[in-house]
């Protein structure tokens, strides 16, 4: 379980409580914390680097954040990659991710990736967003360099599970791990704009069932793969412990069907079929 901070930094009302927030995550057990240049214009990396500050155990710690596709040369990557470890104080980061497949140059991205890896200045490389085609583009060319794709960063939730479709498969067979974001859902499932899945009444009751929150139980549902990390946000010490705790929640086979069923896609079952994804593969190369 590790800590978002999409949204921190944006507001200089909300900066002392977050910078709390995500003190009292890494006094909690929090040792992942996820940020990236684009939130708040680097916003969010110096709430991180305060908190930092306190904590000081940087070698307990795994650090991710991203470069905007728009820094992302062999120059700019590396700019970047020194910018955000500036304005977090930490020194290096232990995963760095390509932010999203906007159009850029792979090639030229993964140039400024060798350069910060040479230097030391990050410990592994990923991509953000990256789905069926983009990502096997990506390894293609990482490989071809020598270069090992570690993570990709995905949404995934019990409400979006899209990438069990394909993109999950794909990278179990090539050894990438899946970080998961926004593993609370969409908003829409329980007609509440700030709610997600934690209003959902099939979570709701079996959440009841077991003496734990729905949020809880969401993150139960993501996190019953081992390769999977997930990253959900809050400001709340109270959420922030409650989230934690979620990482110990096993949910059984039955439980995780019920969920399936009441929070997934419409046909689910026909969605992960083997052979309609290879229709729309097809489709999509026409």
């Amino acid at each position: 379980m590790g800590l978002g901070t999409y949204g921190f930094g944006e507001s200089a009302e909300s900066r002392d409580r977050e910078v709390a927030a995500v003190r009292y995550a890494l006094e909690a057990g929090y040792r992942l914390i996820d940020t990236a240049e684009i939130y708040a214009a680097g916003g969010a990396e110096r709430v991180v680097g305060e908190a930092l500050k306190a904590f000081g155990r940087r070698s307990e710690l795994f650090i991710v954040s991203k470069v905007d596709p728009a820094n992302a040369t062999p120059d700019g990557t590396v700019r970047a990659c020194e910018a955000s470890i500036e304005r977090m104080g930490c020194g290096y980061l232990d995963l760095y991710l390509l932010h999203g497949s906007r159009p850029c140059d792979f090639s030229q991205v993964l140039a400024g990736f060798a350069a910060v890896l040479r230097r030391g200045l990050v410990r592994h490389i990923g991509v953000s967003n990256f789905w069926n085609d983009t990502i096997r583009k990506w390894v293609a060319l990482s490989s071809a360099l020598g270069l090992e794709c570690s993570v990709n960063q995905m949404p995934y939730s019990a409400d979006r599970p899209e990438i069990e479709y394909e993109v999950l498969r794909y990278q179990r067979r090539h050894g990438i791990q899946t970080m998961a974001y926004r593993p609370l859902g969409r908003a829409i499932l329980a007609n509440d704009p700030r709610a997600g899945l934690t209003r959902h009444p099939t979570l709701l009751r079996l959440a009841e069932r077991r003496g734990l929150t729905a949020a809880q139980v969401a993150l139960a549902w993501c996190l019953r793969h081992p390769d999977i990390v997930a990253i959900p946000k809050s400001i709340s010490h109270q959420r922030l412990d409650e989230n934690l705790a979620a990482a110990s929640v096993a949910l059984s086979l039955d439980e995780v069907e019920e969920i399936n069923r009441a929070c997934g896609p419409p046909l689910r079952w026909l969605r992960g079929n083997a052979l309609l994804r290879r229709v729309r593969s097809l489709r999509r190369r026409m």
